[in-house]
């Protein structure tokens, strides 16, 4: 009994802690407002394709699915987000389990629901979360591919895979990872060769055939998005101070603490225990992401979340590697403990943040509050002014007005090239003698030149500060354009 016991306890454990953490998580996503990224996904499950300028569909497939059960509010947009973002605890806490044993995994499971990155981003519904959790679903699946060997097994896996890459382009890279742990370990090397990787990669093809519609469809939209997003538009260049930026962003989104134990314990195990199977296995889902991101950090830092699948696994090595250590000497057992108290006590206080007078440069909700009141702001301008068409300088200023403004209208962006925004993808408007547009940008400019060929008439008519609780949040402006 006891044994049993010692066995299903963990595990009892887990679902509680995760039944409990889904549930704060559910009440918490409607207390807090969209960011931009958020409403501009909302209306792209609003104008289902299957695939987009800036990303795959993933996002807006799970969004649909959302706002299909729940309507177009934010509980409808982020339902899908919270759901994955547990279910990736889940799946962190089985891997853990079956590469090592219950309280490893119960361990690595508290540090996943602690990670500010991985903390705040389940709250909000973005192309992170479907991403970490089906490279997290990749990395348990190919574990018990290598064990079992079945084909059947592998396809999933390549499904996984390419659902990942539905979401997020960089999923593709675990296909690097498969290949770089199986050239890695000698006793594996020869699947790189085998029907295994075959019904893999034809897996992969097949989840990833509406990106490939899509980009034939549309001229190839995507290579062109993906090149003016790589920050190499012109000559790579070393820029120092980029990898620094890159490297202080990493420690910022993760943890300083857990960031330095989660370096530490990869050069380590790197050094010590390569020849380790699970070592091997862990490293190589987490090494090549790094090494690719740190490489184009030399030029450009990029976003500090474009890594965060890498840490699927690097949770799992750091726990490995510090409960060895902290069984060792009472001193390491109180760094790591201190280290995950700490960490711990931040994730819970960053939660308040937005409920209480703070800096907002230490707020990490900052991009979500201020929006009811400048959708009011500018439904009040709309009133005045008559207008009867809304336009936005960017996709997030057309994305929040679509979300927050009373009656959810259609919004546009002034006519760019083809490609050049997922707007010029959509129908675009027509204008009239009769037509009064509102013209809405976040700071004093001129208008771009294709918006004054076709208004006679833009002025400014209104400009202000959108506020939250009293404090000024976002500076807008709104120009009225006539004929």
């Amino acid at each position: 009994m006891s044994f049993s016991l010692r066995q299903t306890g963990p595990v009892k454990i887990a679902v509680f802690l995760l039944a409990l953490v889904t549930l704060f998580r559910l009440w918490y996503a409607t207390r807090i407002g969209l960011v931009a990224d958020e409403a501009y996904y909302w209306l792209w499950a609003k104008h289902l394709a299957l695939s987009y300028r800036d990303k795959g569909p993933g996002v807006a497939w799970l969004i649909a699915v959302g706002i299909k059960l729940f309507g177009n509010t934010v509980f409808g947009i982020r339902f899908c987000g919270v759901i994955l973002s547990s279910a990736t605890g889940w799946l962190i806490f089985v891997l853990a389990r079956r590469l090592y044993d219950d309280r490893t995994a119960l361990w690595c499971l508290a540090m996943a629901l602690v990670i500010w990155e991985m903390a705040i981003g389940s709250i909000l519904m973005t192309i992170d979360t479907p991403s970490v959790f089906f490279w997290a679903l990749a990395a348990l699946l190919f574990w018990d591919g290598l064990q079992n060997r079945k084909l059947s097994t592998w396809f999933w896996l390549g499904l996984a895979i390419g659902a990942g890459f539905l979401a997020k382009f960089t999923n593709g890279v675990q296909l690097i990872c498969i290949g770089f742990f199986l050239l890695w370990s000698k006793e594996h090397r020869r699947l790189l060769f085998s029907p295994q990787i075959l019904v893999m990669g034809a897996a992969f093809a097949l989840a990833s055939l509406p990106i490939l519609v899509w980009n034939m469809q549309t001229g190839w939209v995507h290579v062109m998005a993906l090149h003016s997003r790589s920050g190499v538009t012109n000559t790579f260049h070393i820029r120092p101070g980029q990898l620094l930026k890159f490297i202080g962003e990493q420690s910022g989104v993760v943890s300083p603490l857990f960031m330095i134990g989660m370096v530490v314990a990869a050069i380590a195990l790197l050094a010590k225990r390569g020849q380790d199977l699970r070592t091997r296995f862990l490293l190589s889902q987490f090494l090549p992401i790094y090494a690719l991101f740190l490489f184009f950090a030399l030029n450009n830092a990029g976003q500090p979340n474009w890594t965060v699948p890498a840490l699927v696994t690097g949770i799992i090595f750091t726990v490995v590697f510090w409960r060895d250590l902290a069984a060792r000497a009472p001193i390491w057992r109180r760094i790591a403990g201190g280290s995950f108290i700490v960490t711990a006590l931040i994730t819970v206080a960053l939660h308040f943040l937005p409920f209480v007078p703070v800096p907002r440069n230490l707020n990490p909700f900052r991009r979500s509050e201020g929006w009811p009141d400048f959708a009011a702001q500018i439904q009040a301008a709309r009133v005045a002014n008559t207008a009867d068409l809304l336009l936005g300088s960017d996709y997030q200023s057309a994305s929040l007005m679509a979300f927050y403004l009373p009656d959810q209208p259609t919004t546009y962006l002034p006519p760019a090239p083809y490609g050049s925004t997922q707007f010029t993808l959509w129908p675009g408007y027509q204008v009239t003698p009769a037509t009064r547009a509102l013209y809405v940008t976040w700071d004093p400019q001129d208008p771009p030149p294709s918006l004054q060929k076709q208004f006679a008439n833009i002025r400014l008519v209104d400009q202000f500060w959108s506020h939250d609780r009293g404090d000024p949040i976002k500076r807008a402006c709104i120009y009225l354009c006539t004929q």
